[in-house]
């Protein structure tokens, strides 16, 4: 994420007022990132999330009124966990599609609600960790590739996107290669090439569904 969402109460303590001033300043904060949309409508769960730890464990932790705005990173260890974890306590997969589909946008690929649903359904919470924090592009991608097998309208996408087929022949490839072939497609990585055998079959699965050999290249 993009920014701190948590403050520490105005003169410190744990007086009602105080953790009152830090609820509405961590909701305001949340609601005004526009780096992060998909968050939008949960500032006040968060807020309750993150005023349960007290003013004194905020503040411990590097959470004060001068870090509003901050870059998490600037964050001692303990407050980057006190942040994503108020915030994870809050979202649901709905959300972390958003934000997947924001990201994706963002990078210039963007992809449907429906893949990225998927992607969200199937991952774990450490992966939502992932997604949440402001993810490190080859650690998101490795955890996008290794559920392909469990979500290939990504596939499909990139399919149509790539090879100008219609929806209908490029869901006919995905659903015509094997669990063993999409789970090497996962395991190989960006600047490598599939072995022939997983070229020969995704080749066949092509020719099959009826796309011309020639815009295979």
């Amino acid at each position: 994420m993009a920014s701190l969402l948590l403050i520490s109460a105005c003169g410190g303590g744990d007086s009602d007022d105080g953790l009152k001033a830090l609820a509405d300043a961590i909701e305001l904060e949340i609601e005004n990132d526009e780096e992060a949309d998909f968050l939008s409508g949960k500032g006040a769960c968060i807020a309750d999330k993150a005023i349960a730890y007290g003013a004194e464990e905020l503040e411990k932790n590097g959470i004060t009124l001068e870090t509003i705005g901050d870059d998490i990173e600037t964050l001692p260890e303990g407050g980057q966990e006190i942040v994503i974890n108020s915030t994870l306590d809050c979202i649901t997969a709905s959300d972390v599609a958003e934000g997947i589909m924001q990201g994706a946008a963002e990078e210039g690929e963007p992809i449907s609600m429906e893949a990225a649903l998927c992607y969200a359904e199937n991952m774990s919470r450490e992966e939502w960790r992932v997604i949440v924090s402001g993810p490190d592009p080859e650690e998101a991608g490795a955890i996008f590739l290794g559920l392909i097998a469990d979500c290939p309208q990504l596939l499909v996408e990139i399919f149509m996107d790539d090879m100008g087929i219609d929806r209908s022949t490029a869901e006919c490839v995905v659903e015509a290669l094997s669990g063993p072939l999409l789970s090497s497609l996962a395991s190989v990585g960006e600047s490598e090439e599939p072995d022939m055998e997983d070229l020969q079959e995704l080749f066949e699965a092509f020719i099959g569904c009826g796309v011309d050999p020639e815009m295979m290249g």
